[in-house]
């Protein structure tokens, strides 16, 4: 038989042994390396940990993604920017320092193009929306180099006054309109009566949700004012749309736990508070 062979042929005892110590090196190798790949982080969570060629491999696989993405997002931009127009006819007239009035073409400023940030703010509430004040700190950041090529504002329903001292406790430069006494909110789908929301009635971001979070919502609105003085609006955003322009959320997207919004006690941006909430710097 084949084992009274083995047992008469040294040199084939010796392959036998020899196969079986390979064979159990190679499982003890394997099994390093799974212990390796699955080393246990600070976090109390497992997470791969490899060789810096591996790792460079799979930044490689995952470059070629972003790269998809960066170049889909540069087609959709150009959609966005051949979008159709539609005319703005009512005549908005909105509060500004020291209590003047501006109409809609007036807040364009040195250029023909505008964008308004939509802030929730009523003029019943203590404070405006903390997590639309996240989206202001970074656009804020970004206003020197944006007012170059548009004029950049926020309008809030609240009374100009309000308003006003908010921006100054946040030490915002973009500059601020009210809205109050106006249906411009309403009219651009950031403001809702109060059985629209007991309904629960999908009027916000173009009739696909319902929105319950107050009588304010978020969004933002692009126009364009032509030659002849007419002004049009190109472009609306509001809800998730609203993410690109907020760099926190590139940078926060970029480490290990993300934006940690699954689990008990949390939900989506409960980790956002006004910048001066914060514990700690």
């Amino acid at each position: 038989s084949r084992e009274e062979r083995a047992r008469t042929n040294p040199s084939q005892q010796m392959s036998t042994k020899k196969k079986r110590k390979e064979r159990a090196g190679s499982e003890e190798e394997e099994s390093v390396s799974s212990e390796k790949k699955l080393k246990q982080t600070g976090d109390g969570n497992h997470h791969p940990v490899v060789s810096q060629e591996e790792w460079l491999s799979a930044r490689k696989i995952l470059l070629e993604e972003e790269k998809k993405l960066s170049r889909a997002a540069m087609a959709l931009a150009a959609k966005r920017q051949a979008m159709p127009w539609v005319e703005v006819t009512k005549n908005y007239e909105f509060f500004g320092a020291n209590g003047q009035k501006s109409k809609l073409s007036d807040l364009f400023k040195h250029t023909d193009e505008l964008v308004v940030y939509h802030l929730m703010y009523a003029d019943t509430w203590p404070n405006g929306c903390g997590t639309c004040s996240s989206w202001i700190d970074s656009l804020n950041g970004s206003y020197p180099h944006i007012k170059q090529r548009t004029n950049l504002v926020v309008v809030a329903k609240a009374n100009f006054q309000k308003l006003s001292q908010m921006f100054q406790r946040k030490g915002w430069d973009i500059p601020c309109y009210s809205s109050a006494g106006t249906s411009f909110n309403k009219d651009f789908c950031v403001e809702f009566t109060q059985k629209e929301r007991d309904l629960e009635k999908k009027c916000y971001n173009f009739g696909t949700s319902s929105f319950t979070f107050g009588e304010q919502a978020p969004g933002l609105t692009v126009f364009h004012k032509h030659a002849d003085g007419k002004v049009y609006r190109t472009y609306s955003t509001y809800g998730p749309g609203l993410v690109p322009l907020n760099a926190m959320f590139g940078v926060i997207d970029m480490i290990v736990p993300g934006r940690d919004e699954k689990g008990e006690n949390k939900g989506n941006m409960w980790w956002i508070k006004h910048k001066e909430e914060y514990s700690h710097d």
